[in-house]
C-alpha cells in the first residue's frame, strides 16, 4: 500500500512505519530529568538497560540532543566499531558489544558516558570509580505513555487540518497488557491495523 493510499485517512503514510532517527527523537516521550542531573557530575555514567524494542536507542538519542558536543556510536551485531576519540558525553548504543579492551579503556576514561545496553555494567563501572545511574528503558512505559506515543505518531503523519484516526485509551491499555513495554511490537501491531483501516475512526 503506497503513501497516497492513506489519503482516505487524512494521513501522508502509515503512521507506524519506520522513522528516521531525527523523527523518532522528535516524537519520543522520555523523562530525562534524572539522567541529566546525574550527568552534571564528573566522570558520571548513565546506563539505559532494556531488551530490543524497549526504547534504549530512543533514550540515547533524546539525551544526545541536550549536549552540543556529544559523540554517538551504534555497534552493529557481529561487528566491531571504533569508539570515537572526541565528544562528551560519549553515547554507546549496544554497549554490550564492545570488545574487552574497548570496555576497559572506556570505563577507565574520564569521559562522561551514556550506555544503551542489554548487560548491566554497574559493578564494573563502580570498580572503575564511576558514579553511575541505571535506568530501565521500560520504567516510564504504562498505558498512558503508550496512548500518548501512538497518537503522536498519527498526528505526525497528518495530511491536512481535517479529522484523523485516533487511538483510544482502551486500545492502549489492551496493547500494554499484551506487549508490556515492547514498544516496537506495539508499533508493528498498529502498523498492521492501519494497513487495513478504511475509515477515519477511533481505533
Amino acid at each position: 500500500m503506497t503513501a497516497l493510499s492513506f489519503s482516505h485517512l487524512n494521513l501522508r503514510r502509515n503512521p507506524f512505519g519506520e522513522l528516521t532517527a531525527v523523527e523518532r527523537t522528535a516524537l519520543a516521550v522520555v523523562d530525562c530529568g534524572e539522567a541529566l542531573r546525574h550527568l552534571a557530575l564528573l566522570r558520571s555514567v548513565v546506563q539505559v538497560i532494556g531488551e530490543k524494542g524497549f526504547g534504549k536507542t530512543t533514550h540515547l538519542l533524546v539525551l544526545a540532543t541536550h549536549f552540543a558536543d556529544s559523540a554517538y556510536i551504534h555497534i552493529p551485531e557481529g561487528r566491531r566499531a571504533a569508539i570515537p576519540e572526541r565528544g562528551e558525553p560519549l553515547l554507546i548504543d549496544e554497549a554490550q558489544r564492545m570488545t574487552l579492551l574497548q570496555r576497559w579503556q572506556t570505563f577507565r576514561s574520564d569521559r562522561r558516558l551514556i550506555l544503551g545496553t542489554h548487560t548491566d555494567f554497574e559493578n564494573a563501572l563502580r570498580r572503575a570509580g564511576r558514579p553511575i545511574v541505571t535506568i530501565a528503558a521500560s520504567q516510564f512505559t504504562n498505558e498512558l505513555r503508550v496512548h500518548t506515543l501512538l497518537n503522536r505518531r498519527i498526528q505526525f503523519a497528518r495530511r491536512d487540518g481535517g479529522p484523523i484516526p485516533s487511538i483510544t485509551i482502551s486500545t492502549a491499555s489492551k496493547l500494554f497488557a499484551q506487549f508490556g513495554s515492547d514498544i516496537r511490537s506495539i508499533e508493528r501491531s498498529m502498523y498492521d491495523t492501519f494497513q487495513q483501516l478504511r475509515n477515519i475512526q477511533d481505533v
